[in-house]
Parts: structure tokens; C-alpha cells; sequence
């Protein structure tokens, strides 16, 4: 019992001492990792005598700013897959659903969210661009989409088949005023 009774006199003094010393040690300045760790005068000698005499020094690159954000460069900037001829500023678009399961869609701006039961297709028509129309499956499946345009009939299809492949599930259509078709 008598040990019991020392334990708790010992903690109870640790406790004391760290409220008493913590708040001189939680000031204490660590090490920052952010900014450089300065040169000696030793080491500046070394790198430059290891550097060639012609090396060229990189200058930033100078984007323009707007609202706060970059433009994207050309390269990173994603190319349709493919360019449609809206009529009057309008297109059709027939969703074929050839899985099994229910695809929601909703034609953003336009529609409300649908349901497009497995098996079957609906045509939206007159749809102004741009339009941008996003879908899934019920089940939480990926989706493949296939394009095929006729011309004839100013109507665009998009065949919705099912995938294991992460990489080439699609969740959204995007057609431009001009007639680029993005999926994504």
C-alpha cells in the first residue's frame, strides 16, 4: 500500500513540474524546414569552382494572371474527341444504355436528373450549345460512352456500355458553341 501511495505522489509531482515548465519549452523555437540552410563560406567556393563558366541561368516563366488564376498551357489543354456542326446553335443527342442497370442524366441547366433504364435509349432534342450533360450508373459502375455522329439527322449517340476500366470511365459530355465534343 505504502508503494501505491509513493507512485501517486511521484506522478502527482511530474504533473506539477511539467504544468509549471511547459509553457517555457512549448515557446521553444524548432528547426523550420522552409527556407534554406545557409552556405558557408567554404562551401560557396566549392560550387562555383565546380560549375562551368557558361552556365545558363533560368529565368521564371511570366504567365499572365487572371482573376487570380493561370491559363492552361496548349499541351495540358485536353483536345476534343471529335467536332460537330450544330444547326441553328442546336444539337440532338440520343443516349443508348446498353448495361443492364438504371444511368442517371441530367442536362445541366436544361433538365432536370433522369433515369434511363438498362436496355433502352431516349433522343433530347434541340438542345442548345453549349450543352453539358453529365450521367452515371445507379449500381456505381464505370461507364465506356461511344460517339457516333449522323450527319443526316443532326443527331449525336452516345452508346453507353459497362467497364472495369477506371481509365476509360466517363461521367459528363461537354459540346462547345463551336461544335468540340469533350467527354470527361
Amino acid at each position: 500500500m505504502q508503494f501505491i501511495n509513493d507512485f501517486f505522489k511521484i506522478n502527482t509531482i511530474l504533473i506539477l513540474l511539467s504544468s509549471i515548465f511547459w509553457p517555457l519549452f512549448s515557446r521553444a523555437q524548432l528547426p523550420r524546414f522552409d527556407f534554406p540552410i545557409p552556405k558557408s563560406s567554404s562551401q560557396e567556393k566549392q560550387s562555383l569552382t565546380v560549375s562551368p563558366p557558361n552556365t545558363l541561368q533560368s529565368q521564371p516563366l511570366k504567365q499572365s494572371i487572371i482573376n487570380g488564376s493561370t491559363p492552361p498551357l496548349p499541351i495540358e489543354r485536353q483536345l476534343p474527341i471529335r467536332i460537330i456542326k450544330p444547326v441553328d446553335g442546336f444539337v440532338n443527342i440520343k443516349l443508348t444504355n446498353k448495361t443492364a442497370a438504371q444511368i442517371s442524366y441530367e442536362v445541366i441547366g436544361d433538365t432536370k436528373q433522369r433515369q434511363l433504364s438498362g436496355k433502352s435509349e431516349v433522343v433530347l432534342r434541340t438542345l442548345k450549345v453549349p450543352v453539358n450533360i453529365t450521367f452515371y450508373r445507379e449500381t456505381g459502375g464505370f461507364l465506356f460512352i461511344k460517339t457516333l455522329f449522323i450527319a443526316e439527322k443532326n443527331l449525336l449517340e452516345l452508346i453507353m456500355t459497362e467497364t472495369n476500366d477506371f481509365n476509360l470511365d466517363k461521367s459528363s459530355l461537354l459540346i462547345e458553341e463551336t461544335g468540340s465534343l469533350f467527354l470527361n
